[in-house]
């Protein structure tokens, strides 16, 4: 473990997420790599890489992975949505997201305090792994989900 704490409020928000407040958080490890903290949540505006508000996009996964930066890693949780023959179902998902072009002793920083935070979100139905954009997509996510929940 790497002794980096999880910020209390990583937590009220993923709360937040169990009860449908918010569609998704996004976490990152702080500036000074003492605790994990939210970066953003699906309630909050989308901003550009200058902190300037954008339009958000229509779609609401999309918009989740434009908030992931290309070469930094992050943690998230998001309210996945699918159909399956027996209707619509929705799991929540924990995100380990380490691009990578990501620097190595960022990628290390990550793995090492997953497990800190992952084991601390009770209620999460799969893990989703990723180290590239294929990864991540919709299609992939589903794919994984569909073959664990039929």
């Amino acid at each position: 473990s790497s002794g980096i704490e999880v910020d209390n409020q990583c937590f009220d928000v993923y709360n937040d997420v169990k009860t449908s407040k918010v569609k998704f958080v996004i976490y990152k490890i702080s500036d000074d790599k003492k605790s994990v903290i939210v970066d953003s949540t699906s309630n909050e505006p989308a901003k550009d890489k200058d902190g300037n508000e954008v339009a958000a996009k229509d779609d609401m996964y999309e918009e989740f992975l434009s908030r992931l930066p290309k070469d930094e890693g992050r943690f998230a949780v998001y309210d996945f949505d699918y159909e399956t023959e027996g209707g619509k179902r929705n799991k929540l998902l924990f995100y380990a997201w380490a691009p990578d072009t990501a620097a190595i002793k960022s990628k290390m920083l990550y793995a090492s305090t997953k497990l800190n935070i992952r084991q601390k979100l009770v209620g999460i139905s799969i893990d989703v792994q990723a180290t590239d954009e294929e990864e991540l997509s919709h299609e992939s996510v589903l794919n994984n989900l569909r073959s664990q929940f039929r």
